[in-house]
């Protein structure tokens, strides 16, 4: 298995991480302060860690050109969109349904890396992609009151809809920072992916920082009051970027999101084996079939 496979499999570790610290500051941050310190909290490392990368091992970092600039800012902003819309989606009562849809994101990855950039997924991992969907979705739906039949009579629904924009933008912000990576000269990927890191989190924490000065003043100052928390969500937040965006550019963004669902694997494993929660049997088909889906990328 190539690097790649590897760095994806740390960015799902890390995110699960991220994600669960940041659900601890919702209750003393809010929903926006929550969501802020994802950005402003990792700042730190990923100037720290791109500038000691260069010092150390003497490699000049690349040039800033216009077209990256360009799709950092979309990828930035999409990944902000992304983040209200889903912070959005959970605060739905009924939200199982629109989940789901948004698991569509590795589905859409495939179409709009297609579009945009003109690569094309073999057959062996759109099948792989697509039965890997079909899990998540089953896993999405499984514990909640949520049929299939009701989840296609839903299509029309808020819920719905704010699943599937949150899935789209997610895609389309994966592309994005793809391309911005691409864009940089030289062929050291690890400077590549660690500028795109560091240009995209300042421009997101200024971004995002002047709208909540206006807005959410109030949460904008407990991310400073919460400061030790928040370090972790940083740290966190950094890593699983930077290693999304070094295995976008060292493979290409649909199959790696589709290797990175394992992060669902991990989290009900550890609920099995911790917690002792014991698994239904739609659970084990689901994972079974993420497997199988996650199987069938790898050995393409």
């Amino acid at each position: 298995m190539g690097t790649w496979v590897w760095v994806t499999i740390i960015a799902a570790v890390s995110q699960s991480l991220r994600t669960a610290q940041q659900k601890n500051l919702t209750g003393s941050l809010g929903e926006f302060g929550a969501s802020f310190v994802r950005f402003s909290y990792a700042v730190p490392f990923a100037w720290t860690w791109l500038i000691s990368y260069s010092y150390f091992t003497n490699v000049s970092l690349p040039k800033i050109n216009s077209e990256f600039l360009f799709w950092v800012i979309v990828g930035g902003l999409l990944q902000i969109i992304f983040t209200v819309l889903l912070i959005k989606l959970f605060s739905l009562r009924s939200f199982a349904a629109g989940t789901a849809f948004s698991k569509t994101e590795v589905l859409q990855a495939s179409f709009f890396e297609a579009l945009i950039i003109g690569t094309i997924v073999s057959i062996q991992v759109g099948l792989g992609i697509v039965i890997g969907v079909m899990a998540i979705i089953l896993l999405s739906i499984i514990k909640s009151k949520v049929t299939i039949r009701n989840l296609l009579a839903s299509l029309k629904t808020k819920q719905a809809i704010l699943g599937l924009a949150s899935g789209a933008f997610l895609a389309i912000c994966s592309v994005a920072y793809r391309v911005a990576t691409d864009s940089l000269e030289g062929s050291d990927l690890i400077a590549r992916a660690g500028t795109t890191l560091s240009i995209s989190v300042t421009f997101q924490t200024v971004l995002m920082g002047l709208w909540m000065q206006r807005y959410a003043v109030s949460e904008l100052k407990k991310t400073f009051v919460e400061w030790r928390s928040a370090f972790l969500v940083g740290f966190f937040g950094a890593l699983t970027s930077f290693c999304w965006f070094y295995a976008f550019s060292a493979n290409a963004v649909a199959p790696v999101r589709a290797v990175g669902q394992i992060e669902l694997v991990i989290a009900l494993l550890i609920s099995f084996s911790f917690f002792k929660e014991k698994p239904s049997f739609k659970e084990l088909i689901a994972i079974m079939l993420l497997l199988f889906s996650i199987l069938l990328v790898l050995f393409d």
